[in-house]
Formats: C-alpha cells, structure tokens, sequence
C-alpha cells in the first residue's frame, strides 16, 4: 500500500502513464501496416490459427499478439496493441529508482519518457524494439531494488523480445561504467 506522502507523487506517474497512453493509442490502427509489421502480425495470425509457423526472432511479440488475435479477432489496432501498452508502461521505470534519481527528477523523467517522440514512435511500430527496451529497463530496475525474481521473469521477456535485447544491454553496460570519478 502506498502512504500518504508517496500517494501523490504516484498520481503524477498516473498521469504520465494516461498521456503516454493517449500518444501512444490515438489512431492506432488507422494506417495500415508496413511490410515489416506486416511480417510479424502475419506470424501472429498464423499461430493464433493454430498453425505452426517459422516464427521469427521476436517470439515476445508473435505470442502475445496472437492470444489477441485469438480472443478478438484481428486488426492493425490489435497488431499494433501490444508494444504501444508495454511502451507507454516505460514510464513507470523512473518510479522503480526513485532513491537513486529522487523523486521529483524521476516524476520528470517520467513525462519525458511519455512525451518522447522515439520512445513514441517505436510503441507504434508492431514488433518493433520497445518491448526489448522496456523489459530491460524493468529487469535492471528490479535487480537493482533486489527482487531477482521479478528481474528473472523481464530477463526471459527481454530475451523473447529479439536482437534488440543486445544493442539494449551493450548500452546498459556502457552506460553502468565505473562510477569513480574522472582523473582519480
């Protein structure tokens, strides 16, 4: 349960997550699919079907999409659906190192990611890198406020979400360099 002092400071991570939401969802599935989106949701339908397609590198986004498939049917809205929810949930990876950053520059950071036109446009994109991004982002997060297995489960997410997970963590790893400072 949240107390009284974090409360308000976790409407404001609501309130980024709302607009990250409304970025990411209005007009959704308006445009048709691209080719390379096309490819995944494709994949998607197939398994949904019940055939057993060669999926591609980023099974994450082909078994996710297909329960959706499965359940409501198909769309561009459906097939763009998933990376725009696991994009808009980035906001919430500042409030998980709310000690480290403190709270008011992580609310901040947190809009940002919300407002980001890059981070936008991937949630956009079916099958795009964002789910990679974001379950790297929550693996390091958890591992860092020491829940290994949450950071398990967003590691095998992260995996499952294709070649991305790679150029995401080589960053990751360069970005987490010594910390000491420079000339001593």
């Amino acid at each position: 349960m949240l107390s009284r002092r974090k409360l308000p400071e976790f409407s404001f991570y609501m309130i980024a997550f709302v607009l990250a939401i409304a970025l990411r969802f209005v007009q959704l599935g308006a445009l048709p699919l691209t080719d390379a989106e096309a490819t995944w949701a494709l994949q998607a339908w197939k398994v949904a079907q019940g055939a057993k397609p060669l999926v591609g590198p980023n099974p994450a986004y082909v078994l996710l999409t297909s329960l959706l498939f499965y359940v409501l049917g198909t769309s561009n809205l459906l097939a763009r659906f998933v990376p725009a929810l696991v994009g808009s949930a980035l906001v919430f990876v500042p409030y998980l190192f709310r000690e480290r950053i403190k709270a008011r520059p992580a609310v901040l950071l947190a809009v940002f990611l919300a407002l980001d036109p890059g981070l936008t446009a991937l949630s956009r994109q079916a099958g795009s890198a964002i789910l990679a991004i974001t379950f790297i982002l929550f693996a390091w997060a958890s591992f860092y406020n020491e829940k290994q297995r949450i950071g398990g489960v967003f590691v095998g997410l992260a995996l499952l979400s294709g070649p991305a997970v790679w150029v995401g963590l080589l960053g990751l790893g360069i970005a987490s360099g010594d910390d000491a400072e420079p000339g001593s």
